[in-house]
């Protein structure tokens, strides 16, 4: 008993080591770690009956230590992985067995034994993984893909080499003879009849490309000579995780001839890089160098806001692995609803107020959110830099530093912009709007333009299609600059009022209607509001607080 619990606690020790703190399976081994001690410290000072207890041996518990690491690596991967030597589907059990007959499984029972436990789990974890590396096919669907259904229980070397069969039969010859094992294609790898298999494919499909060996990119419309720029590929909106997510990409021609015959890495090619760049709008260092997540949100919408999907709510679902989000997926939703849930969890999670700068339609679930995502195609609006000296010899004269130290204590002291129960609670900076004069109306295009006086702002000119009711009418307006903390970089000095310079820059503001309750509403305009503070003065007219806006 003793001498299999040492070994076990070795064991235990040796994999948490690989497995740190936020690991998946951190938790899983720090709980078999205290169940083994506490076996043992119950046991101490008690007879022991037999070495082997319940029947285990040293052989029986090593070949259960492979075990566990192969589960651990098997369930980070997809569910179901082509046998590229048999040509058979394989689900994760079938991916075990397939191990157990191998070669490497029978020399790791050998050659591991005689070492200590850490190097035992390092050898095991590095052949398991060496194993069972597999490749994703990124591609366009043809007319014919092959299904789950075409070809379980089959082998697809032996079907009819109809255009999706034969391109799946490509597909792994090509992987075999990059010395591969495993393959997995997004047309006969997932059962989608399973709606909880397919949410959970949705949810998985970024890492598991992330986790890939090798991403094989056909680009059936490509032929030796042509570009890669020519390829509906580029058009695709599932096919931007496809790109962003791997680390090693093989771009393949219509007859799978590599593209230029060149490199083991296209994103390690300078060339092929240049030309992806010029592409997709994707700097070379976005390429190379992808993190999941909701940094610069405004760029990642950017990228997909030239795609389209067969699916239109696609579009929305598509970039969860972008964003590295997980909302529900409701197939039969419309795509404005798809993109307006996406957003609200972005600027939810993010509170990066960078997703409300668009021009166009709004949607109908909310204002502050495009009906589309095509909006996002235009860049964010370019930001004129003032050319007049800092006005701070402007601040000591006319306001005490405890005006200016209380209004960024407040912006400091309040929330990150958030998105709950369709509302937008946006934390801003509010600019009244004392007079609103029609200047000029287009009867042809509907256009209405509108000066606009708000208090602290240059005055200025808003074409909008609706005519902005009467402010006599007791209709209050407001010009907000929506607010996060970036907004102030580098860190401020709270000891003067320096930082306000950085707020007489001009700034892309929002129209808002005050409603009924304290609630707001958006005013889509044709062009984006870009207004400037008079001054230091005019930053400190402005009112920070937090608006609901519906």
């Amino acid at each position: 008993m003793w001498i299999d619990l040492g070994n076990a606690i070795k064991f235990k020790e040796a994999a948490l080591a690989l497995c740190p703190q936020g690991h998946p399976d951190h938790a899983e081994s720090l709980n078999s770690l205290f169940n083994y001690r506490q076996s043992k410290i119950k046991g101490r000072g008690a007879s022991t009956q037999s070495a082997h207890p319940n029947g285990t041996t040293p052989g029986s518990q090593f070949k259960g230590l492979i075990g566990d690491i192969v589960s651990n690596i098997l369930k980070r991967s997809p569910p179901r992985l082509l046998d590229i030597w048999t040509g058979r589907l394989c689900n994760r059990d079938s991916q075990f067995t397939q191990f157990e007959k191998s070669r490497e499984y029978n020399q790791l029972l050998t050659s591991a034994s005689a070492m200590d436990a850490l190097a035992q789990v390092t050898h095991i974890h590095e052949v398991v993984s060496t194993y069972f590396r597999y490749v994703t096919l990124s591609h366009r669907w043809g007319k014919s893909e092959p299904l789950l259904h075409d070809i379980d229980g089959r082998v697809i070397y032996n079907l009819d080499p109809t255009d999706g069969i034969s391109k799946l039969q490509f597909f792994c010859h090509e992987c075999y003879r990059h010395g591969y094992l495993w393959a997995w294609s997004d047309t006969c790898c997932i059962d989608k009849e399973s709606s909880t298999e397919l949410q959970e494919v949705i949810g998985s499909m970024f890492s598991w490309y992330w986790l890939s060996a090798l991403t094989l990119v056909h680009l059936a419309d490509v032929s030796d000579m042509g570009k890669l720029a020519s390829s509906e590929w580029f058009k695709r909106g599932w096919t931007l995780q496809e790109l962003l997510a791997p680390r090693t990409v093989l771009f393949c021609t219509r007859d799978w001839s590599l593209y230029q015959d060149s490199s083991s890495n296209h994103k390690k090619d300078s060339a092929i890089l240049g030309e992806l760049e010029q592409a997709m709008g994707i700097t070379s260092h976005q390429l190379t160098d992808f993190h999941l997540g909701m940094d610069d949100a405004r760029s990642r919408l950017q990228w997909a806001s030239k795609r389209c999907t067969t699916w239109p709510e696609d579009i929305a679902y598509s970039l969860l692995g972008v964003f590295g989000l997980h909302i529900p997926v409701l197939y039969g939703e419309s795509a404005e609803n798809a993109l307006r849930r996406l957003l609200g969890e972005v600027i939810s999670k993010s509170g990066d107020t960078s997703i409300l700068d668009w021009v166009g339609q709004s949607s109908a679930f909310h204002s502050c959110f495009p009906a589309t995502i095509t909006p996002y195609q235009t860049l964010s609006v370019s930001l004129p830099d003032l050319t007049t000296p800092p006005s701070i010899h402007r601040i000591h004269n006319l306001f005490s530093l405890r005006s200016a130290r209380k209004m960024l204590d407040t912006l400091s002291d309040l929330p990150l912009a958030k998105f709950t129960n369709f509302r937008l609670i946006l934390l801003c900076i509010i600019h009244c709007i004392k007079a609103i004069i029609v200047t000029r109306v287009d009867t042809s295009t509907l256009t209405h333009v509108h000066q606009i006086q708000a208090a602290g702002l240059s005055p200025i000119d808003i074409a909008l299609s609706e005519r902005l009711e009467n402010m006599v009418k007791g209709v209050p307006y407001v010009l907000v600059h929506p607010w996060h903390p970036n907004l102030l970089h580098p860190v401020v000095n709270t000891d003067d009022a320096s930082w306000l310079t950085q707020l007489e820059q001009p700034f892309s503001a929002l129209l808002l209607k005050e409603l009924p309750h304290k609630e707001y509403w958006r005013v889509a305009s044709f062009c984006h509001i870009l207004t400037c503070p008079t001054n230091s003065v005019g930053v400190l007219k402005g009112e920070v607080n937090t608006l609901t806006i519906v």
